[in-house]
């Protein structure tokens, strides 16, 4: 016998459909992807409105919309000399955090959306495993690259999925002082929260809780640059097999061992 699929019936409102004028419509930045101008200038390119669609639209109590799913379409209309008003399909919402739900349920299945975006719509959603995120990076000193943003600083990362699977492997104070140690050991390194090596000294923490001393291996990370170590760590992986986060693990457990007879850490099993 077959199984039946699952089926929502939880369906909300049904929406409108109208044609909205641009002048009404807005984008709301603190969830919304960065612009890409060449997305933009290629849909206005091959402008046709057989292959436009609808945009989203949120109704908002000012009498204005805004696009949680057609941003570019819709730059791409207001920059068109002969547009002033699009097809639309609006919904009513009751707070900015589920409007970024509904982005994130529209865009979570597309491979266009990044790691980061999905964290900063997470966060205006209230999702928990991205508020757990923000509250370990802030615990650390460190926060996730913002919207957008073109300025690399050593305390953001973008690396999202890294991290969520070092939290569920090894807890959050691990993750901790792992992002600690990296921002301690190469702070002017714009890499350096990178999740390999995220990844790695979580699971040093997880699994020498109590002997492994955060300010001995920033120490011993200062006088190591960070991508011969790496380099190095991915030749024993290509000799000893493995994953790359496993062969990092290793060198650094070899670099903080360097000239101890005693507290000496181990790699330790990954979960």
């Amino acid at each position: 016998m077959i199984a039946k699929p699952a089926i929502n019936m939880t369906i909300g409102d049904l929406p409108e459909l109208d044609f909205v004028p641009l002048r009404q419509i807005r984008v709301d930045d603190s969830y919304q992807r960065p612009l890409k101008e060449k997305r933009v200038a290629q849909i206005l390119r091959d402008f046709n409105w057989a292959q436009f669609g609808a945009l989203m639209l949120v109704r908002q109590e000012d009498g204005t919309y805004t696009v949680y799913d057609g941003q570019h379409r819709f730059e791409a209309a207001r920059k068109h000399p002969a547009i002033d008003q699009v097809p639309a399909t609006i919904v009513t919402l009751n707070a900015a955090y589920e409007e970024a739900q509904h982005f994130l349920g529209v865009n979570i299945n597309r491979s266009a959306i990044t790691t980061v975006e999905k964290y900063w719509a997470g966060i205006e959603a209230g999702n928990d495993e991205m508020m757990r995120i923000c509250a370990v990076l802030e615990e650390a000193g460190c926060e996730v690259v913002p919207p957008g943003s073109k300025s690399p600083a050593a305390n953001r990362t973008s690396s999202i999925a890294a991290i969520e699977r070092s939290l569920r492997l090894y807890g959050d104070d691990a993750v901790t002082q792992a992002c600690k140690t990296l921002r301690e050991a190469w702070p002017k390194d714009v890499h350096a929260l990178n999740g390999v090596m995220i990844q790695a000294l979580a699971r040093l923490y997880r699994n020498n809780k109590g002997t492994m001393d955060r300010e001995r291996m920033a120490l011993k990370l200062k006088g190591k640059d960070r991508k011969i170590l790496t380099s190095d760590a991915e030749m024993l992986r290509k000799m000893g097999g493995g994953d790359a986060p496993l062969a990092v693990a290793k060198a650094l457990v070899e670099v903080y061992n360097r000239g101890l007879t005693s507290s000496m850490i181990q790699v330790g099993a990954k979960k």
